[in-house]
């Protein structure tokens, strides 16, 4: 009876331990299938985030790269920007990580330059404005304030009589601003000479003695000759000359600008000539004056201001393609998510349906809002930056290494409108695109631009696939007819080079 039961307490302790082993060894499944199911999946999200926010910033760089080449006019210059296109080599990691299943799977992804749609994105721009021309020209006579940068400031000086044209006769006129001056002259121009004078002295002494106003040493011939020396002035014809003051420095006196004028005849003298050196103090604000100073007989002196542009309406430019430069994420853990470049903004898509941007695109709007009883005053001003990536750039990287963007600008062009206080009477802005959320988000960018600015009289819409805003400045065109130009259009496009070098990715 003994020895049956201790045979039976073996048995059962072998089971026992048997039971404890598949008990641990499930536990263990359990925490495995438990940190698989949850932690690997928690650690890949949080790497996924991480890349992502990387890629974010790898794109603020991309954009200041682009900025700072279009802001110093660095046309020909070439910048590099790195992206890293996944997760391998790592953000997070686990206490098992070591362990192959227990890491996070890594994710990858791809950049494209021009891949976004299959038709070119294209930015439209319509108005009514001063267009710079140089068949058709605007003028208006001094004295004026000279509300745009002008082409010529003529001076015109005429009415000249021969009996003008003399030793003793002069004539002035000024045309100046609170910060330079301009004084014209008709100068006569005369040479000096000696000549001598017969006396017939007495003796050599009184020979010696002279005459008055003599201007040297008489010389004794004989007792019926002496030569006294005499100064006298020759007239050679008078001259049209200038003399500049800016800022209170003279800076050019005197400069003959006709020589030996004429009788009869008009004579012209463009300020903004380069050669007097005051075309750069000519400013948009300037109150130019003309008066004459020193009359002479009929002589008149007139002058304009003369703009080398003429109104255009519509004024449309061609369509502007924009390009871009994509990041496609091909997340396992985290939504996907594809960042772009496009027209100096910074922009995000998700597969949720909506596009937001994170920097602005280069497309403001401002209205100085500075007299309530003039409204002429109040000038919307808009800025267009049309930052283009050059359409025939194209290429795609995908994988998970880091890759290179080169860029280059290869060319700027400032859209002709005239430079001053204001050149647009109304003007419409659209982007042309296949994609539905960016067209939403354009319009959302649109609307909360005019209305954060208080910009008046504007409106934002859609037609087919385009985009639009128009502004009708302070006086809307479209109500009553205005003479006044209250919108300032300041545009101008930058076109971009850009190519992918991939490091251990995949190139199309």
């Amino acid at each position: 009876m003994m020895s049956d039961g201790v045979a039976g307490g073996s048995r059962d302790t072998g089971l026992s331990e048997v039971i404890g082993f598949v008990l641990i060894l499930g536990l263990l499944v359990v925490v495995a299938s438990l940190y698989l199911a949850y932690g690997v999946p928690a650690q890949g999200r949080e790497n996924e985030i991480l890349h992502m926010n990387a890629i974010k910033d790898q794109f603020v760089a991309f954009k200041l790269s682009l900025d700072s080449l279009f802001t110093n006019d660095k046309v020909g210059t070439t910048l590099s920007n790195s992206f890293t296109l996944g997760t391998s080599g790592g953000y997070t990691e686990g206490m098992l990580s070591f362990i192959p299943i227990m890491s996070p799977v890594n994710s990858g992804g791809t950049i494209a330059i021009n891949q976004r749609t299959t038709t070119p994105e294209t930015l439209n721009i319509s108005s009514r404005s001063l267009i710079l021309n140089n068949t058709y020209r605007t003028s208006v006579d001094l004295p004026a304030q000279a509300n745009y940068t002008p082409s010529h400031v003529y001076v015109n000086i005429s009415g000249i009589q021969s009996s003008d044209l003399s030793a003793s006769n002069r004539f002035g006129a000024t045309v100046n601003t609170t910060t330079w001056a301009v004084y014209v002259n008709l100068t006569p121009e005369t040479s000096f000479y000696q000549w001598y004078q017969t006396y017939d002295p007495t003796s050599s002494n009184d020979c010696l003695a002279s005459p008055r106003n003599q201007n040297g040493t008489p010389i004794f011939i004989s007792n019926s000759i002496c030569l006294v020396p005499m100064n006298a002035y020759a007239f050679n014809g008078t001259d049209l000359s200038i003399s500049v003051n800016r800022g209170g420095v003279v800076t050019m006196e005197n400069y003959p600008v006709y020589r030996n004028v004429k009788a009869g005849s008009t004579y012209t003298i463009d300020l903004m000539d380069p050669a007097y050196g005051i075309s750069s103090s000519i400013q948009t604000v300037d109150g130019i004056s003309i008066k004459t100073d020193m009359p002479l007989g009929s002589i008149n002196a007139t002058g304009n201001i003369s703009y080398g542009f003429t109104e255009l309406n519509p004024y449309t430019i061609s369509p502007i393609p924009l390009g871009a430069v994509e990041y496609r994420a091909q997340n396992s853990y985290w939504i996907a998510q594809d960042y772009y470049y496009q027209m100096g903004g910074i922009f995000l898509s998700q597969n949720d349906g909506n596009t937001t941007y994170k920097l602005p695109p280069e497309i403001t709007f401002s209205y100085d809002n500075v007299s309530l009883t003039d409204p002429t005053r109040n000038i919307v001003t808009v800025n267009i930056n049309a930052l283009v990536i050059d359409l025939n750039n194209r290429g795609i990287v995908g994988g998970n290494s880091p890759v290179q963007i080169k860029t280059q600008m290869t060319n700027v062009t400032q859209l002709p409108y005239a430079t001053g206080k204001a050149n647009t009477k109304w003007i419409r802005i659209a982007v042309n695109t296949s994609d539905s959320q960016a067209r939403e988000m354009w319009k959302n960018y649109f609307d909360y631009s005019a209305t954060v600015n208080n910009i008046p009289h504007y409106t934002v819409g859609e037609d087919g696939t385009e985009v639009f805003i128009r502004i009708n400045g302070y006086y809307d065109d479209t109500v009553t007819a205005s003479s006044v130009y209250d919108i300032n259009v300041i545009a101008s496009e930058a076109i971009y080079s850009t190519s992918i070098h991939g490091i251990g990715g995949t190139l199309e």
